[in-house]
């Protein structure tokens, strides 16, 4: 590890303020990785808190950070607005990105009656997918790439789509399919690409058939569990880092009534 975070600095770059970030990251997943094995081998693989708390969770995620989920704290900026729409028990659930299957299974638990579809084009988050969904005793409908035509098979049905694919949703949604999305709830993370945040560009998309709000990153205001109350508080921040590099707020676009 020492020579890791040496070699941030061996180079003439005179960037040093990007390569202290870069080594300081590094640090931060280090010890994030540390903290989240010391929280299995005491508590095990039970997610915590939060609207999937009870679920049973899995060693390792797909991807991204691993001990927020397990906390039961991951994303709880919008824990109220996954909440909602478990309240309207939509017909179908589409998780776009679907990684691992966090909120794919998390959500069928909740909506035994509702048919989830996690679509993600990674073979080894569809794996562990079907895995965690196994160990939850519950049906998940695990596919590749999303295809928008997908849609269409479920008109007349109330649908909640969730999408997280790293900038490319500036690509899947356009304004010649829009029109498709018109009767879903989405919740959609934002992201960069080709040097354009997309919240620059989806919101003006959805406008016309829905009533868009964005959400932001709390920062460090979230609820801290009772069970790593009293551990440092550095440590409790990095309990609760979902390893963002840049600020990934959420698009929620709600169906206009007529």
């Amino acid at each position: 590890m020492k020579e890791t975070v040496k070699s941030f600095f061996e180079n003439d770059d005179n960037f040093y303020v990007d390569n202290a970030n870069q080594a300081l990251r590094f640090l931060a997943k280090y010890r994030s990785a540390l903290l989240a094995n010391t929280f299995k081998e005491r508590y095990g693989t039970k997610i915590f808190s939060g609207p999937f708390q009870g679920m049973e969770f899995l060693d390792e995620v797909s991807e991204g950070c691993y001990l927020p989920k397990l906390l039961g704290i991951y994303e709880s900026e919008i824990h109220n607005y996954v909440l909602s729409m478990v309240e309207k028990k939509p017909d179908i659930f589409i998780n776009i990105g679907s990684a691992e299957g966090y909120y794919s299974v998390g959500l069928k638990r909740l909506l035994p009656d509702t048919e989830v579809f996690a679509f993600d084009s990674n073979p080894d988050a569809q794996k562990k997918c079907k895995i965690l969904s196994e160990k939850n005793s519950v049906n998940v409908s695990i596919e590749g790439e999303f295809d928008v035509d997908f849609i269409k098979e479920f008109s007349g049905k109330s649908i909640f789509l969730m999408c997280d694919i790293e900038g490319f949703e500036s690509e899947l949604f356009n304004e010649n399919n829009i029109g498709l999305f018109k009767d879903c709830d989405i919740f959609m993370e934002l992201h960069m690409y080709n040097d354009i945040h997309n919240i620059e560009v989806m919101p003006k998309l959805f406008e016309q058939y829905h009533d868009v709000d964005i959400i932001y990153q709390n920062g460090k205001n979230f609820s801290v569990p009772e069970v790593i109350h009293k551990i440092s508080h550095l440590d409790i921040l990095l309990a609760a880092w979902e390893w963002r590099s840049y600020p990934t707020p959420w698009l929620l676009a709600h169906k206009k009534s007529y």
